[in-house]
């Protein structure tokens, strides 16, 4: 077994003793770098408990910790794999918790429960409606970090390209989801108006 999957079972365990020492959840969703695939030494196994209990995270440590002393959990460091479990609660169809949401409909691995939100086989795409950006010398400096330009013989290129967007139209791109976040994060630092919209495609828009 790959460490991947030897990791992911390790997951799949705990939700196991996690559901069997607690009601009320919805599901048990693994998301971030080991759900990626691009996990190191340091990752730790993130899950997203979904429910609407609000007095819920405060018994995830006790359980966690619990756990952690199990005889499975030490069954599995025998085999060298040991790893802290972050737990994140909440009700994952919230407003509350919409920017995750996009990311684990993208790569997230459902460990119990069913997920509602995904259809398989789809592609996930963002677009984002920005501007207007009212500064000249920002508006400059933006469109330069955006589509890239080119001094003397060197290019410098562009998120755009770099994210593999596609321009729509004026104040307007859409973008895969695994690189949203980021182009986000790009005009949110700039204060820069911005509006998201989801799209899905049975086919992939942009390579």
């Amino acid at each position: 077994m790959n460490q991947r999957n030897e990791l992911i079972s390790y997951a799949l365990d705990f939700t196991s003793h996690l559901i069997g020492k607690t009601e009320g959840i919805n599901r048990v969703i693994l998301f971030g770098s080991l759900a990626r695939g691009d996990f190191d030494s340091e990752s730790d196994i993130d899950l997203f408990i979904d429910t609407i209990d609000k007095k819920f995270e405060s018994r995830i440590p006790k359980i966690v910790e619990s756990y952690y002393a199990s005889t499975k959990a030490k069954n599995w460091n025998l085999k060298g794999v040991k790893r802290e479990i972050s737990c994140v609660v909440g009700e994952l169809d919230s407003e509350e918790w919409k920017d995750l949401k996009r990311a684990i409909m993208n790569t997230g691995i459902i460990l119990y429960g069913k997920y509602h939100g995904a259809v398989e086989k789809v592609h996930h795409y963002l677009i984002l409606s920005y501007g207007p950006i009212r500064s000249e010398s920002k508006r400059v400096s933006a469109h330069r970090s955006l589509y890239g330009f080119t001094v003397g013989k060197t290019k410098y290129t562009g998120l755009v390209e770099k994210y593999h967007a596609v321009k729509l139209g004026t104040g307007c791109l859409m973008i895969p989801l695994e690189h949203a976040m980021k182009m986000k994060k790009f005009f949110q630092e700039r204060k820069v108006p911005l509006k998201l919209y989801d799209v899905w495609s049975d086919s992939k828009i942009m390579e």
